[in-house]
């Protein structure tokens, strides 16, 4: 795919960007402006981590404990204060207040099936610019900020800091990630989200910005115990030919995925084919969406081609994406 029709549909968002296959570090400093006049104009609330409070609109869902009290139906199981259940013999629930400076983790996933992308721009590049909004988002909300910046064979942990400090470690990692040579194979995946349970602060909000491919039993087993102390938005990073394929015809492409251009011809036979194909696509999409709502956590799909500015305060106000594959559970 040529990086002209990349373009073309990237500043349909009216943000203008250098190339849709790479960043630089200018360029995520410069967004800093677009985060400030996005935080000005989003008006929606974000969805409570349990019933009955208000929340604001920031990315960070930072808690201070108050007081414990009877557990009531709709409560968030996650805050059952177990110590207190046990001597009373009535099931109890932690309340909170929020939390100024509260731990923000980026997650970065820069591997090989991310530097790919059909229409706006790569889907690595998406994650680098979604990081980068989300971040100083958070660094006007007073939150620290970290992250992780993995590729297959590589990755940097930032520790959370207040500031713009901490995102500035990130920003200079995601340039590190986007020089490396794409490499196939490796479990970074698994070991990035095994790193998160050990080394990440419990309540901590953490953004995953990953196509999640590769998600092996390891990887959902790393997750799943990460789930039970992090609070997790997961933003799932597609191209519009991870959900659809065009036209039955032959497709030229260009392929960098080995470190150095290959041109190949994808070939779609049939109307079938291509009903298999969103089919597989949905199931993984709905896979995934009960994986996190599982344990109440927050998930939604990213397009390359979508709006920038609509999907990052879609993700702040915590507002599912409707405009690919499922509904809203």
């Amino acid at each position: 795919m040529s990086t002209g029709m990349l373009r073309q549909s990237a500043e349909r968002d009216h943000l203008s960007f250098a190339s849709p296959a790479s960043t630089s570090l200018d360029e995520l400093v410069r967004l800093r402006a677009t985060a400030q006049a996005m935080r000005r104009q989003v008006r929606k609330k974000s969805a409570a981590p349990m019933n009955g409070g208000s929340v604001s609109k920031r990315l960070g869902r930072g808690l201070d404990f108050a007081e414990v009290r009877e557990y009531q139906p709709g409560d968030d199981v996650r805050m059952i204060d177990w110590k207190v259940t046990a001597r009373t013999g009535q099931a109890h629930t932690k309340l909170f207040v929020e939390e100024r400076e509260r731990p923000v983790l980026l997650v970065v996933d820069f591997r090989v099936g991310m530097r790919f992308g059909t229409r706006g721009m790569y889907k690595s590049v998406l994650a680098a610019r979604l990081a980068a909004l989300l971040g100083w988002s958070a660094v006007a909300s007073n939150d620290r900020v970290g992250g992780f910046v993995f590729t297959d064979d590589w990755h940097s942990e930032i520790r959370p800091q207040a500031g713009r400090r901490g995102l500035m470690s990130l920003f200079r990692a995601i340039h590190q990630g986007q020089q490396r040579i794409p490499t196939q194979g490796g479990e970074q995946l698994a070991r990035t989200l095994e790193r998160l349970r050990h080394g990440v602060h419990a309540g901590s909000t953490v953004v995953l910005l990953s196509d999640f491919h590769g998600l092996d039993e390891n990887a959902r087993s790393a997750l799943g115990s990460a789930l039970q102390s992090l609070d997790v938005m997961a933003v799932h990073i597609c191209d519009p030919l991870d959900v659809d394929l065009p036209e039955p015809g032959r497709y030229p492409m260009i392929s960098n995925a080995s470190g150095h251009l290959q041109r190949f011809v994808m070939a779609i036979g049939s109307k079938s084919e291509q009903q298999r194909y969103r089919d597989v696509f949905m199931s993984r999409q709905q896979v995934l969406r009960e994986l996190f709502a599982r344990h109440n956590h927050f998930y939604t799909t990213a397009m390359t081609d979508g709006p920038l500015r609509e999907t990052v305060s879609a993700i702040i106000a915590r507002q599912p994406d409707l405009r690919c594959g499922l509904p809203p559970a």
